[in-house]
């Protein structure tokens, strides 16, 4: 569970991380496997630039104010879709 997440439509509490992974068929690759794989290639090289050029910097920072540092290119690389459910009324959001 994130840290004081609270559903948008009723305000509770109780909320669940489900992590979902976008699976696709043989026809939608077929179709639009190179111009996904394009897009990954692309998605990948921003990745790298943010880790090369913004997430080393900030980490240098925060380590000598002696703080943590979330590393911001972890989103780019994973292909998890953060979505939370809420237990009280089966609410789904992603946050």
């Amino acid at each position: 569970m994130g840290i004081n997440k609270k559903c948008p439509k009723c305000g509770s509490g109780k909320v669940q991380l489900s992590n979902e992974r976008s699976k696709h068929g043989l026809l939608w690759l077929i179709l639009f496997g190179i111009y996904y794989i394009c897009w990954i290639f692309c998605k990948w090289m921003i990745g790298v630039i943010i880790f090369c050029y913004y997430d080393w910097w900030m980490y240098l920072v925060k380590k000598s104010q002696n703080k943590g540092h979330i590393w911001q290119s972890k989103k780019w690389f994973s292909g998890n879709k953060r979505i939370y459910y809420c237990h009280d009324c089966g609410h789904n959001f992603k946050a």
